[in-house]
């Protein structure tokens, strides 16, 4: 079996009218010996190959798709059957893509940039895929294929790619899902990207991810927050509102990050018995005092005794003119609406007494969304 029994003539006939049942036998048969290396001699090896050139060529798809199949998890193949079998069709190709183990960063990428969708994903889906060929479909691929990268946990992904990737795809419910479910996330992204989490999002990210203690806190109290919120929603009458506010009042869960929360998602309601509890001035004052008072400095004054931090003002006071430029009702199916409008005021917030670097819009609008 050294030179798996075969002679030049054999190879010759393999050329001529063998049914696709032999043709494949045969290649099987030969793969075998040439995959495990251990019974060939160079000869062998030799022919073997010069075999696998002639059934790349063959024009029977099932014979092609036979040979990618047995020979996959080879090593060293000349580059000529390599590329040949490459730019074959999907169904010969994809596997051969998906296995063998030899392909070059330069093959890979020249494969990402075909365009062809299925050998893409092939590539995205290799094990221990190199971080240059992750950048590259993060750059290049469209998102079934960067879903594809993401959910292969052996891909070696850099910093700078979960980046991109990020940038490009920051709306992507499915990138955000498969990246919350990525092993191993750098803590860079994680604070990037959570606040644009949905709530159930946010709870697996804590399950998933070793946070750092101050993310994890901090989303901890954000979900609490929500929740908390959800409930008033369904509070229609003042009664159950000022029984909500004062039970969180005196169990010191009336939080000056829940209270300007509430105003900004339109509860507003919420936020005027909780600047009664918070202040200790009476509820028809509090009203007077956000609604009538010409004078912004009344209500810093109001918001400073309800020990409201001055960090928060900004997104108070754009919640605030919202509700009176758009005579906001607090309804329900206008809460998505009017959120959309008050992170547009804090962006737009630009005079030199209000004036907010980055980080204070981005915490501004964390506390928001």
């Amino acid at each position: 079996m050294n030179d798996l029994n075969l002679t030049q003539e054999d190879v010759a006939s393999l050329q001529k009218g063998q049914s696709v049942e032999n043709k494949s036998v045969t290649i099987r048969k030969i793969a075998h010996y040439y995959v495990s290396g251990g019974e060939l001699t160079e000869r062998g090896k030799q022919l073997a190959e010069d075999i696998f050139r002639i059934m790349v060529q063959d024009v029977e798809v099932k014979v092609r798709e036979v040979l990618s199949e047995s020979i996959k998890n080879s090593h060293n193949l000349p580059h000529d059957i390599v590329e040949q079998i490459i730019s074959d069709t999907e169904t010969v190709s994809v596997p051969f893509i998906k296995f063998y183990n030899d392909l070059t960063s330069e093959d890979l990428i020249k494969l990402i940039e075909t365009n062809d969708l299925a050998k893409q994903k092939a590539v995205a889906s290799r094990h221990n895929l190199q971080e240059e060929v992750s950048d590259t479909i993060a750059q290049k691929c469209n998102e079934e294929v960067v879903e594809t990268l993401i959910s292969n946990d052996s891909a070696q992904i850099a910093e700078q790619t979960y980046e991109t990737i990020l940038k490009r795809y920051k709306n992507s419910e499915n990138i955000k899902e498969k990246l919350v479910y990525r092993p191993q996330l750098p803590a860079s992204l994680i604070n990037k990207m959570v606040d644009s989490l949905s709530d159930e999002l946010q709870k697996r990210l804590i399950m998933v991810h070793d946070l750092p203690e101050n993310i994890a806190c901090d989303l901890v109290e954000q979900v609490k927050e929500k929740s908390t919120l959800k409930i008033s929603e369904d509070f229609s009458s003042d009664q159950q509102i000022d029984d909500l506010v004062r039970q969180l009042y005196k169990s010191d869960r009336l939080t000056p990050s829940l209270v300007v929360r509430s105003i900004c998602m339109g509860d507003l309601k919420f936020f005027e018995y909780s600047l009664v509890y918070l202040s200790n001035t009476p509820l028809l004052e509090v009203r007077k005092i956000l609604f009538n008072s010409q004078a912004d400095f009344v209500i810093r004054n109001l918001l400073r005794k309800a020990f409201i931090p001055k960090s928060m003002f900004p997104a108070v006071f754009s919640a605030l003119n919202v509700i009176r430029d758009i005579k906001f009702d607090c309804g329900k199916n206008a809460k998505d609406s009017f959120v959309h409008k008050v992170i547009e005021r804090i962006l737009s917030v630009n005079n030199a007494e209000e004036e907010l670097s980055e980080s204070d819009v981005n915490y501004l609008i964390s506390k928001i969304s």
